[in-house]
């Protein structure tokens, strides 16, 4: 009865993650409006960075990390967040936000992979396989009435770059389990996000001053991406990825174009097809299948012999 708190807190904490994240693609569509991509990308990483200084600062338990750690911690961060936020930003010129959160949430098939490799712990039972499948096989019908236009170069390279992204984020997520060993998490995940704004910031000068159009809606948007979005559900998830099984949790990604789907319901007033209904049922079944499958297996088989 000890763990079942703790299980609560892991349910609620994934739910938060997958709704700040969900909405988070239509809040950078709305941004990209007054402000160029790199500069979204580098401010959001900026601020995620000093919200959680400030909030390591309080901590007692804060270690000092040396040279060789900060420098894995610049590698992941670089391919965990700078690649991946340059990119997404960037992509969500040409593409639609529920596009891009679905081409993101392959995450957990490039994360199984790099994991089963780098770690040796995460097995791909034949279960898992099969959720991730379905699950994918999901995320293909989800959209299938909204391919890409074959006369449009752009929409194949925002796609490109955000399948990138992905294959970046399931190479960065097993690296750093592997190699960080240290117990301040808060400030790995600081680090992680001011390294990762500070290397974006000159690349928003290339081709000369960015655009930037201030105005109520481009703050809200920022200080949406850079705490809610970013500093609060990073320091979350790091703890979560410590401690559960890394494909896993890593399934967060699928159910997170669900969340697009919907808002694209509310706030943009589109339609819900036969297609979005279809895939967003493959996609929840996927997941709890993953995720599910072995903790029924054993409450039932612990039933039947007592």
């Amino acid at each position: 009865m000890q763990n079942t708190p703790s299980k609560l807190i892991d349910y609620a904490t994934v739910v938060f993650l997958t709704l700040v994240w969900g909405l988070a693609w239509p809040v950078t569509v709305i941004g990209l409006r007054d402000c160029d991509p790199l500069v979204i990308a580098s401010v959001r990483c900026l601020i995620g960075g000093i919200v959680l200084f400030l909030w390591r600062a309080r901590s007692a338990t804060k270690e000092h990390f040396d040279i060789r750690t900060l420098g894995m911690i610049f590698i992941a961060g670089t391919c965990w967040v700078g690649i991946p936020m340059a990119l997404t930003a960037w992509a969500l010129q040409f593409i639609t936000g529920g596009l891009g959160s679905v081409l993101q949430s392959t995450i957990p098939f490039f994360v199984a992979l790099f994991a089963y490799f780098m770690l040796h712990e995460s097995k791909l039972s034949t279960v898992k396989i099969v959720g991730l499948i379905i699950g994918f096989i999901g995320i293909i019908v989800l959209f299938s009435d909204d391919p890409f236009e074959a006369a449009n170069w752009y929409t194949y390279a925002g796609g490109s770059a955000i399948l990138f992204s992905s294959v970046t984020i399931g190479f960065a997520q097993p690296f750093s389990r592997r190699f960080f060993k240290g117990s301040d998490r808060i400030g790995f995940n600081m680090y992680v996000l001011l390294f990762s704004g500070v290397e974006l910031l000159p690349f928003c000068f290339i081709g000369g001053n960015p655009r930037i159009v201030m105005s109520t809606e481009l703050v809200i948007v920022i200080l949406y991406l850079g705490i809610i979005a970013t500093a609060v559900p990073f320091a979350l998830y790091f703890e979560l990825f410590q401690r559960i099984d890394i494909v896993v949790l890593s399934m967060v990604a699928y159910v997170i174009p669900v969340v697009a789907v919907v808002c694209g319901i509310v706030w943009l007033d589109e339609r819900m097809t036969v297609a979005d209904i279809a895939g967003s049922a493959l996609v929840l079944f996927g997941v709890v299948l993953t995720t599910q499958y072995h903790a029924v297996k054993a409450k039932l088989s612990s039933r039947s012999i007592s």
